[in-house]
């Protein structure tokens, strides 16, 4: 079966990045990054190595997938700010035969995918914070991991995107996936608003309005509680202080190891805080 290696780069997309001293491990992907005496905005290369028979247009499918899964929700938790992927390189490793007296080597093309889709923090002991990240991930089971880390794309999204209205609707969209699962109940009877409130202190209310009557009213134009033109204000307004929100729920839930009752006490210490 045909050996594979990726070389990503990850580039901040925020006002926010960090350095490793030393090349770091998550799981079987090596991670190193530009010194910060050298580049302001250091860039993150992520490298690893596997197996398969796929098509091209499947292996690079995979590759993208893995580092979004494994990769991004690690940097960005360590960070607390948005990155790209930026560049992936996938490299056919060669294929070594020995026959009789001779060696002969296979050499193959390289694909290579270009996404088109500040402060920087030095971390000493990288290697720790990474491999305690790791084990309470996988304390998560592995469905509420799965729409964990799509919540997590899509707050990255948010953050890397200027518009501050289109950076709201992937936010909503974050929020309305941990809803799923923090509040399956009340989500299904249209109540996780004031659920997520009420059992994790989570704020979904800004300029008075709930963020469902918000979205209600940017997307739909027409609404008896609020206009078009109030719901953009109040998300100009308040659209950061909704992703900080968004933001610290993940990392909580997280750092609990995706336990509900250990997520409501460290919130309740979070909001008396």
């Amino acid at each position: 079966m045909p050996s594979y290696k990726v070389t990503a780069i990850l580039e901040p997309a925020g006002n926010s990045s960090i350095a490793f001293k030393e090349p770091v491990m998550i799981d079987d992907i090596t991670i190193r990054t530009d010194a910060p005496n050298q580049n302001h905005r250091p860039k993150i290369y992520a490298e690893f190595e596997f197996k398969s028979d796929d098509e091209p247009s499947q292996i690079k499918n995979y590759a993208h997938c893995e580092l979004e899964k494994r990769v991004l929700p690690i940097i960005i938790f360590l960070s607390k700010s948005p990155y790209r992927i930026k560049d992936i390189k996938i490299e056919q490793l060669p294929e070594i035969y020995e026959r009789g007296n001779t060696t002969e080597v296979h050499l193959f093309d390289t694909i290579h995918i270009t996404d088109e889709v500040y402060i920087t923090k030095t971390l000493g002991n990288a290697q720790a914070e990474i491999s305690s990240l790791l084990e309470r991930l996988n304390r998560i089971d592995p469905d509420s991991k799965s729409v964990f880390v799509r919540a997590i794309k899509y707050w990255n999204r948010a953050m890397s995107d200027p518009d501050p209205i289109d950076r709201f609707i992937n936010l909503y969209i974050a929020i309305e996936l941990l809803a799923g699962k923090l509040v399956n109940k009340e989500y299904r009877e249209n109540r996780w608003v004031t659920a997520l409130y009420n059992k994790f202190g989570v704020n979904g209310m800004y300029g008075g309005y709930k963020i469902h009557d918000i979205r209600a009213a940017l997307l739909h134009y027409e609404n008896d509680r609020l206009s078009k033109e109030e719901a953009e204000r109040i998300i100009e307004k308040h659209v950061d202080e909704f992703a900080r929100e968004i933001f610290n729920l993940m990392k909580d839930y997280v750092e609990c190891g995706g336990d509900t009752e250990c997520l409501q006490k460290k919130r309740r210490q979070r909001n008396r805080s």
